[in-house]
């Protein structure tokens, strides 16, 4: 079974210097960006799921966050028996998307506390965990499974180092437990993390890893598209 498990967010140097050697795999690194305008997760994950940049297509509608690819402009649609999990570009909840937009902006009103926000986020994270684990116990050919909780957490309290080692490691378990059922397994987030105070914004680039040498020199998310789908095309 080859997986896939994409992590919103996750910032290259925490992974390193947490000493993740679950998330680093056999070969690690950062992504090259440099072909978007600027590093927004729509964007980033509709042109990793495509192999295609969509920035200009996606920019171009009132609300990005309404664009979704069809099956056929996937990877999905080359292999037999694949399933993605709450992508963001793709089959992304929108609802708590919209929920967890909303519960920031209640942050800074002061209407909820950081751990009331943190709270809601995990319990969605737990849900998509939950369902990914099932989905690797059937007869799927490729399982790609999302986690979006370090970037909404990091956004509050990526500063906050002492926490955010708290989120890796979970991140790094779900990796460690993954890698027990797969054969080809890629972890990519879409861009990184940087701390702004306490707070945190998006990085200029992303990170990956790999069980295998791909044979890949400083990726694009778009070149990962032809490394999933060979030698599994229907």
């Amino acid at each position: 079974m080859d997986i896939i498990i994409g992590i919103d967010g996750l910032e290259y140097n925490y992974v390193t210097e947490f000493q993740l050697k679950g998330l680093t795999q056999k070969v690690y690194g950062k992504t090259d960006l440099s072909e978007f305008e600027k590093p927004r997760t729509m964007v980033i994950w509709s042109s990793f799921m495509s192999g295609i940049n969509q920035e200009k297509r996606i920019m171009s509608l009132k609300n990005m966050w309404g664009f979704k690819l069809n099956k056929e402009e996937t990877f999905l649609s080359k292999i037999p028996k694949s399933i993605a999990i709450d992508v963001p570009g793709y089959n992304q909840d929108l609802e708590q998307h919209e929920k967890e937009r909303q519960a920031m902006k209640d942050f800074f009103d002061k209407k909820i506390t950081v751990e009331e926000y943190d709270n809601m986020v995990l319990a969605h994270h737990k849900k998509i965990k939950e369902k990914f684990f099932e989905e690797l116990e059937k007869d799927n050919e490729l399982v790609m499974g999302y986690f979006g909780a370090a970037d909404v957490i990091g956004h509050l309290s990526f500063g906050m180092k002492i926490k955010m080692k708290v989120i890796y490691k979970e991140m790094e378990e779900i990796v460690r437990k993954a890698s027990e059922k797969a054969d080809r397994l890629l972890v990519i987030s879409d861009h990184g993390m940087e701390a702004v105070g306490r707070y945190g914004d998006h990085s200029t680039y992303g990170f990956w890893s790999l069980n295998f040498e791909p044979g890949l020199d400083n990726p694009k998310p778009t070149d990962f598209y032809k490394l999933i789908i060979k030698d599994r095309e229907i």
